[in-house]
């Protein structure tokens, strides 16, 4: 694992605002040659160590099915398990947890049919898969697009908000012509208009306007990740937590705003909230429990989970140190195993 400089992270947090600005933008406002804001990102993603991804916004996310399935398995049968998902579209992050459960596993369909198909039809039915526990998402508050590495300084923050797409609040429907650029952005968020052009069978300038769209309408979401191990937040653990549900929108809002959270989500289940967070130390999970028990008396943790391995992060194959091997297209629009048609690949 290469070491990470202050110039590498500021990139990074340049990326993570604006995840398609111009070298010279970028090199502007770091105060370094464009060339060579280019050649760090280069090697950076060339070693999976940071990576652009596009795909649906929280806005697309609560006209489909998404949902959290926590996957318990056979002793022995994990390492199986996870190659054979590895794979799915539908299933967009893998990870390997304590508590509970072996795999929580982030599904995400058009609907509710294709999530119980998928669930159904191609989970559970899994050699060594001994139960499944699905958790429905109803509402985002916030995800790993808005969490920030968090070195850059207000001006350059702001310069580079100015200069950013537009990521307006819309109605989250994509239309079926833009899913090839979609899916091609999630292979490579910073893909150029005419490589992305030529994956949707468009012309470049086509491509532009349409992403300019996308983005307006806020249906897609382009951000930069990096190898957790580089974060300087190494652990990662998911909450399962009870709120009054007249609090439970203001909680999570204000849950969402805290710097470590990665993930902020109203749920349907046994629980109505999951908090997702990336912590300095396995210390920090106990410090940041009794903060929010601090602030919000009314929340309650029912369940928590330490995740051992990322296998897999939004579309992401990642290695054993997080780093990006490989991407896997999100399509969520493909039927999942119990109604694919007769000849579709497996």
């Amino acid at each position: 694992m290469q070491d990470f400089d202050d110039a590498d992270l500021a990139l990074i947090h340049a990326l993570q605002i604006a995840p398609r600005a111009s070298w010279a933008l970028l090199g502007a406002v770091l105060g370094v040659d464009p060339v060579t804001v280019a050649r760090r990102w280069q090697r950076l993603s060339a070693a999976g160590d940071a990576w652009i991804t596009g795909y649906g916004s929280a806005a697309l996310m609560r006209r489909t099915s998404m949902a959290l399935v926590a996957v318990s398995c056979l002793p022995g049968r994990l390492p199986e398990i996870t190659a054979r998902i590895l794979d799915d579209p539908h299933a967009v992050t893998v990870e390997h947890t304590t508590g509970n459960c072996d795999l929580l596993v982030t599904v995400w369909t058009t609907g509710l049919a294709d999530l119980s198909d998928y669930l159904v039809g191609r989970l559970s039915r899994l050699p060594g898969v001994t139960a499944t526990r699905t958790t429905m998402v109803t509402e985002v508050y916030a995800e790993g697009s808005s969490w920030r590495v968090g070195v850059l300084d207000a001006a350059a923050r702001d310069r580079l908000r100015r200069a950013a797409l537009s990521r307006a609040t819309g109605t989250g429907e994509l239309r079926t012509a833009d899913r090839p650029l979609a899916l091609a952005l999630g292979r490579d968020g910073r893909l150029p208009y005419p490589e992305l052009a030529a994956a949707a069978g468009i012309t470049a300038a086509t491509a532009r306007r349409r992403v300019a769209r996308m983005l307006d309408d806020g249906v897609l979401t382009i951000r930069c990740e990096l190898a957790r191990y580089a974060s300087h937040r190494p652990v990662s653990v998911t909450l399962w937590a009870n709120v009054p549900p007249g609090e439970l929108a203001a909680t999570a809002a204000a849950i969402a705003s805290r710097p470590e959270v990665r993930l902020c989500a109203a749920v349907a289940g046994t629980q109505n909230l999951i908090v997702t967070a990336w912590l300095s130390a396995l210390a920090d999970l106990q410090r940041l429990e009794i903060s929010l028990a601090a602030r919000f008396p009314g929340l309650s943790i029912a369940e928590r989970a330490i995740v051992l391995r990322h296998q897999k992060l939004m579309g992401r194959v990642l290695d054993e140190a997080g780093r990006a091997v490989r991407s896997v297209d999100m399509d969520i629009w493909r039927p999942p195993s119990a109604r694919r048609p007769a000849g579709a690949l497996p």
